[in-house]
């Protein structure tokens, strides 16, 4: 809205299809996909920065006051809502919608006919990785996330509670939180231990069979554990009948963020001219925060809006000037303030959020607790120190001159409902649990227009387009990748190294298929996972060159993407960059990990893209997909539908 006609976006994205009206959509329930229903907290302060159509358009359907200063929203409804205001544009031609996720054979990026390149592609992003931007960790934490949906005609007694009264259960403690839209529709989050996360995932495994639905009522399919526990005295302390539990969850927050967030690309297309091209990172491409806080889908609008006035300013005083047909590319150091921006909202978000929630870990609490009652055990101590917590929770908010439950007080008998719902071991629990880190996470927010201020009336208007062009492309849905790593390891493979590629080969992605038809489990195993990947061991470079020639038809099949892994050094007598030369030579532009100890050695190897040099299982496992690093694990929701990654969002090429 900012440039107008002078700009061409290109949005890759895997959970869009083309239906047979030739309209891109949504995948949904007919497409065995389940969409996003996690609630987000919008500030006002980055609602106001949207144009006000946006603004408007937003809100349309549900408009809703939580937390002060602040409102309440499904993504699902977030990306509805802006897939609609889409629409003029895909109309007008200005924006194109490309139903596939972006790799390394995406038509665009083959041809390297854009001048922008933005990775909005979630924690796991493809773009970072293609530009060799590391990530670096400030801590991991675990938790579990509880989905609900309350149908609207439903008895008294298995009504919600209303929202004043989840936003005093939730900041009085930091062991439970509810997040919802409408007190109906959203997520119980659950802070857990490392051990309580394990326990967790093993539940989870046994009982996990998506042609069932979840019932976890059932006591038969969900038999009484500690783990199990935990959630249903969280459900019960906000209220929530188990009936209407449809996803349980497991978590793990990694909070990281990129080196950098810029990163200037040689387009390899004509090596006489080659053509710079600016790649940027937003969102949790750039930045995992701790979600407690909540600020994630904060951040990463802060962060698209930042980069987006950063674009206009420097194309407003590079190329506009000039009415260049074929511009250069816009100057690296004309962005040097979206790289300061997002450094300053770093350590807003990370340092002055997240690791305050980190610093106070949910283990050392646990190890306070009982595992039962003992002769001198005061559970009437802690109750009286649970209900003042709350009590004083109440007045704070109460008090505030922009609460937004003004006409609804929460009473006394409210809180003492919720100790006839827990037992004594959660109130013991919740009592010895810190409060929320409020006034620490409290300060001077990083705010957009201050470094990118924008007069709203400088937007353009809406294209005037008034038909939808036809789409060119057939009704269809992306097909699944399958991945071909092929490990180059040296003639004698040490045992550490057999260990990681046995565990890779164990895994679900990577399973035998002819070993499960034969045991009739196909149907029970997940099947957001592939599971025709395979990994190839070769003693030397040479060896595996041979075999992508010979199997060149594989290869060039649409859904089978190559990967190499290079264990570092192979004693070849051979320098890595000519290693890396010589198989890009036979398969272009190829994602390769070198696995190595050897830093010094191999830092040459940076001038490619998409190579990555590690020494650490985890970007290993992340590399061949095994460990996808969503924050979101696998999980047990009520059918057998597919679940939709977190937060998936394809690179757009501009």
């Amino acid at each position: 809205m900012m440039m107008g006609e002078r700009v061409k976006i290109i949005i890759y994205e895997a959970r869009w299809f083309v239906d047979e009206r030739g309209n891109v959509r949504w995948q949904d329930k007919q497409q065995k996909k389940t969409r996003r229903n996690q609630v987000v907290i919008l500030q006002d302060h980055v609602i106001q920065q949207f144009p006000e159509n946006i603004q408007k358009g937003l809100f349309k359907t549900i408009d809703e006051r939580v937390w002060p200063t602040s409102r309440n929203i499904s993504i699902r409804e977030v990306e509805d809502r802006l897939f609609e205001l889409l629409e003029p544009f895909t109309a007008s031609g200005q924006v194109e919608l490309i139903c596939e996720q972006l790799d390394e054979q995406s038509k665009h990026l083959v041809e390297g006919n854009f001048d922008v390149l933005v990775g909005a592609d979630g924690s796991n992003s493809f773009v970072r990785r293609y530009c060799n931007i590391q990530m670096i960790s400030e801590g991991i934490e675990y938790a579990c996330g509880v989905g609900y949906d309350v149908p609207e005609d439903i008895s008294p007694s298995d009504q919600t509670l209303h929202q004043a009264l989840n936003c005093i259960l939730s900041a009085s403690q930091t062991r439970y939180m509810v997040s919802s839209s409408l007190s109906c529709q959203g997520y119980l989050y659950i802070r857990l231990g490392k051990n309580e996360y394990e326990a967790l995932r093993q539940c989870l495994q046994k009982v996990q069979n998506r042609d069932e639905p979840l019932d976890l009522p059932n006591r038969t399919k969900w038999p009484q554990s500690p783990i199990l526990s935990i959630i249903r005295e969280g459900l019960k302390f906000f209220n929530i009948n188990e009936k209407f539990i449809s996803r349980i969850a497991p978590i793990e927050i990694n909070v990281r963020h990129a080196s950098v967030v810029i990163r200037e690309l040689r387009s390899e297309i004509n090596l006489k001219e080659p053509k710079k091209i600016l790649a940027f990172l937003v969102g949790d491409a750039a930045m995992n925060v701790h979600f407690w806080p909540g600020r994630g889908m904060n951040s990463g609008m802060k962060a698209a809006m930042a980069l987006a006035r950063n674009i206009q300013r420097s194309y407003i005083a590079n190329i506009l000037p000039h009415r260049q047909e074929n511009h250069s590319s816009l100057p690296f150091l004309d962005f040097l303030d979206y790289e300061s921006f997002m450094a300053r909202l770093r350590a807003r978000e990370q340092q002055g959020r997240s690791l305050r929630i980190l610093a106070s870990p949910i283990d050392l609490t646990l190890k306070g607790v009982p595992i039962n009652p003992y002769p001198n055990y005061s559970y009437e101590e802690h109750r009286e120190q649970l209900k003042k917590k709350l009590i004083d929770t109440r007045e704070e908010f109460q008090g505030l001159p922009d609460w937004p439950h003004k006409t609804r007080s929460v009473t006394d008998t409210e809180l003492e409902d919720v100790f006839n719902r827990i037992d004594w071991h959660t109130v013991t629990k919740l009592a010895l649990a810190n409060a929320w880190p409020t006034r620490e996470m409290n300060g001077v927010e990083v705010l957009v227009e201050d470094m990118f201020p924008i007069n709203q009336q400088s937007c353009l208007s809406l294209p005037k387009s008034a038909h939808k062009k036809p789409l060119t492309c057939q009704p269809t849905i992306a097909s699944r990748r399958r991945f071909r790593i092929l490990w180059i390891d040296g003639d004698t493979i040490n045992e550490s190294t057999q260990e990681l590629i046995a565990t890779i080969r164990a895994s679900p992605e990577f399973v035998d298929l002819s070993s499960m038809l034969a045991q009739g489990s196909v149907q029970s195993y997940s099947s957001s996972v592939n599971i025709l990947n395979k990994l190839d061991v070769f003693p030397t470079t040479i060896s595996a060159l041979n075999w992508i020639r010979e199997n060149r038809k594989t290869i060039d099949e649409p859904d089978i993407r190559v990967k190499v892994i290079i264990r570092w050094p192979l004693h070849e007598n051979k320098e890595l960059v000519d290693v890396i030369r010589n198989i890009r030579t036979q398969v272009s532009r190829v994602p390769i990990l070198v696995y190595t100890n050897e830093y010094e050695d191999t830092q040459m190897a940076f001038e490619f893209p998409s190579v990555i040099i590690t020494n650490t299982t985890s970007d290993l496992y992340e590399f061949v997909g095994i460990n996808q690093e969503t924050q979101w694990d696998d999980d047990c929701s009520m059918s057998q539908e597919e679940q939709t990654p977190e937060d998936n969002i394809s690179g757009d090429i501009t």
